[in-house]
């Protein structure tokens, strides 16, 4: 299965309120830096009940694979970065451009070593 492939049912199960489809697809030792909660998750246990909350809340992604950007870490590992935009009803329906880096191992029937999100801050010069 291609990296882009993993995306694509991570964010199909996120949209539809799969929850255990979207559980499934973290490796049981997997990491997430959720992007609405500070807290470093761990475990499928905490990485189920954030997207839990997120999916009781009617939160939807939308999210253009073909923009992301691929690199090859090993013959089956991949890290996958790009932005995705977070629709959250419950919050008035305010929309948040968002960056991630997934680490993605193919040969693993749940594929997602690390998750990393976090909302795109505002623009300012740094000069």
């Amino acid at each position: 299965m291609a990296p882009e492939s993993v995306l694509e049912q991570w964010a199909q199960c996120f949209n539809n309120g799969d929850l255990d489809g979207i559980t499934r697809l973290y490796h049981i030792d997997s990491t997430l830096l959720p992007t609405f909660k500070p807290v470093l998750m761990n475990s499928r246990d905490q990485i189920s009940g954030y997207f839990s909350a997120a999916i009781g809340g009617k939160a939807s992604i939308d999210f253009n694979v073909k923009k992301s950007i691929r690199t090859e870490l090993s013959e089956s590992t991949y890290l996958m970065t790009g932005s995705y935009i977070f629709c959250l009803p419950s919050k008035g329906g305010e929309e948040y451009e968002s960056w991630y880096s997934f680490v993605i191992d193919t040969a693993k029937d749940s594929p997602i070593m690390h998750h990393h999100s976090s909302r795109v801050p505002f623009d300012f010069d740094l000069t």
